[in-house]
């Protein structure tokens, strides 16, 4: 008799209790089920997406019990978390894992199906030969408007095409979550050819020049740049031609603070937040500074200061780079944060200026720490050069797609 025309094998357990009693089925799978896990292929980055495997208490994720019938590591299944861009066909790295290993011979190959939660959403190829061991990629087109979700399912089972018995078996192989990137949150070559202009510009800076381009302070307008070229808009924000040593375009630069208001309502800003100087601590001490300050001031931040907060608000489980736009010391200097939430599990951030990377950098929850390291130089440095302490207000604008 052939395979295909037994019964499943299926155990049923009965358990009494008083009067009831429950029964609980398990199944068996034999040799000639191909049983596979199918799920993300972490040696590959894919194109156009960012995927997340990880779990900690930041960031839980679904789970799938594929059944006492797998191999024990693999019964819970942890979906994958995945942001795909929004007009660019994506594609996903995956692996085919053997999902039950019994004795002796087995069939070893099959079929994989990935069938979508939303009819908006083509997956190419539908359905797959594959092999235990095998690393597959499938497309995904979507006609999906930003932040919106879907699921891909996954099921595994028998070729039917080889010499062996065949299996009418079909097993669910894992899952896949995936939404499409927000407004206020970027794919990594955005963020990169934000950073890519702004190291430009350091070397360009770095040189001193006395006349030209880079002979200014040039903080407002490399962040300026920086954002631009992030959204890849040369109309709304500074460019400046290197090639042609000629300026595209010119905004009002006066200060940081005016300056992100105005982004804000160009459509390019999710929210502006500010924090005044009562976040701040200051000690004097009796001794000259590095600026010529002396009696000079020592800044500390307030245990309630709120700065990890926002972040952590504006950046939890959401996947992607985050850009924020940093005014510090009453709009003296203008910075840019890119925030790495790429595995919400450890997230991290790096501070950008005219100068390039700062020493501002890290875990994401020490993130005050590094604003207000920038916050104590432009602080010390702007006594001497302005005459006066200036007030220690921190502006912040996160940054969005219009």
């Amino acid at each position: 008799m052939s395979k295909k025309n037994k019964p499943a094998m299926i155990l049923k357990a009965i358990a009494s209790f008083g009067t009831s009693s429950a029964s609980a089925e398990l199944k068996l799978y034999d040799r000639y089920d191909f049983i596979p896990v199918v799920t993300i292929n972490e040696d590959e980055k894919g194109e156009n997406i960012i995927y997340s495997t990880e779990e900690c208490t930041e960031c839980n994720k679904d789970k799938l019990d594929l059944g006492e019938g797998f191999t024990e590591n693999l019964q819970d299944y942890l979906v994958p978390e995945i942001v795909i861009a929004k007009n660019s066909v994506s594609k996903i790295p995956l692996k085919i894992l053997q999902g039950h290993d019994p004795f002796g011979f087995q069939d070893n190959d099959g079929i994989v199906e990935f069938s979508s939660s939303n009819s908006k959403v083509t997956i190419m190829p539908k359905s797959k030969k594959v092999s235990y061991g095998d690393k597959i990629e499938i497309e995904i087109k979507h006609t999906l408007g930003r932040g919106e979700k879907f699921s891909i399912d996954i099921k595994g089972k028998d070729d039917d095409d080889d010499n062996f018995e065949s299996s009418d078996t079909i097993v669910i192989s894992g899952k896949l979550n995936i939404s499409v990137i927000d407004k206020d949150v970027f794919m990594e070559d955005e963020a990169q050819r934000g950073i890519d202009d702004i190291l430009f510009v350091e070397k360009q800076y770095e040189k001193r020049p006395s006349t030209g381009e880079y002979s200014i302070n040039y903080c407002i307008q490399s962040a300026d740049r920086f954002l631009g070229k992030v959204v890849e808009n040369t109309t709304n924000f500074y460019t400046y031609d290197d090639t042609a040593n000629k300026r595209i375009y010119t905004p009002s630069l006066e200060n940081a603070i005016i300056r992100a208001k105005k982004i804000k309502t160009l459509g390019y800003g999710k929210i502006f937040k500010e924090f005044d100087g009562s976040i701040f601590a200051l000690k004097e001490e009796k001794v000259k500074d590095k600026y010529g300050n002396n009696p000079s001031r020592i800044l500390s931040l307030k245990a309630n200061n709120g700065i990890n907060d926002f972040f952590n608000q504006q950046v939890s489980n959401r996947i992607g780079f985050h850009i924020f736009y940093l005014s510090i010391v009453e709009g003296f200097h203008t910075l840019i944060i890119v925030v790495d939430n790429t595995e919400p599990c450890s997230p991290k951030y790096e501070i950008y200026d005219e100068e390039g990377l700062s020493s501002s950098k890290g875990a994401l929850n020490t993130i005050a720490d590094g604003i207000l390291g920038q916050s104590q130089w432009v602080y010390s440095w702007a006594k001497p050069r302005y005459g006066y302490w200036a007030k220690l207000r921190v502006s912040i604008l996160k940054f969005q797609r219009k």
